[in-house]
């Protein structure tokens, strides 16, 4: 008889069902809190175009949360194609993981509504932090545990590995911009998120979906 925490195929089809469904939500919520203008408080042309110039905190946060869910989508789905097996401490990392990505909305509207604030900026960084720790965790445990896949090599384990970590190190820097000022935090952070969307990843893709 199975036991409850005894590796399965069928556990890491769970954990890659409901991560798509997160994910999902999220992407839908950041863009919610971009609201149309009210029509009571337009009377003209130039007042919507002011109003539609009001929101760009909130166009420059949602294009920075969705990045950033893109980028952690990708690490996610790498770890998911990776990962034979899954048990219920790795699931359980994952819910963890999960839960960092549903907070993200409510840390995008923060900033977007704080921008000028160090605060905001530092937990938009947590939030980061907290989503690389559990991501970084959750590939240490699988590949301690034997639950990686058989044909992938030792140089594909590392590549995951220093990825999450080089990301990390440069959203604490972008976090530590905001002792100059927040908007220089969030750009260079902005920055960061642009080079790892757009960056090559073909031969990880391959060992993914090939």
């Amino acid at each position: 008889m199975k036991r409850p925490l005894e590796p399965s195929a069928e556990g890491r089809g769970r954990i890659v069902g409901i991560t798509d469904g997160v994910f999902a939500i999220a992407l839908t919520l950041i863009v919610l809190e971009i609201r149309v203008p009210s029509h009571e408080a337009v009377h003209s042309e130039s007042e919507l175009l002011g109003a539609i110039l009001a929101l760009a905190p909130r166009f420059l946060t949602y294009a920075l949360s969705f990045l950033t869910l893109t980028i952690f989508w990708f690490g996610q789905q790498a770890q998911h194609g990776l990962i034979a097996k899954s048990d219920r401490r790795l699931a359980t990392l994952n819910l963890c993981f999960l839960a960092f990505i549903a907070l993200l909305p409510f840390s995008t509207d923060l900033l977007a509504d704080f921008l000028e604030f160090r605060i905001a900026v530092l937990v938009y960084w947590l939030n980061l932090l907290m989503l690389g720790a559990t991501l970084f965790a959750s590939w240490s445990y699988a590949d301690r545990n034997g639950m990686i896949a058989e044909d992938v090599d030792a140089q594909t384990r590392r590549t995951v590995y220093l990825r999450i970590v080089k990301a990390q190190i440069l959203w604490a820097v972008g976090a530590a911009l905001c002792l100059v000022t927040p908007l220089l935090s969030v750009g260079f952070i902005l920055l960061v998120q642009l080079i790892y969307a757009s960056a090559p990843r073909a031969s990880l893709l391959r060992k993914i979906i090939g």
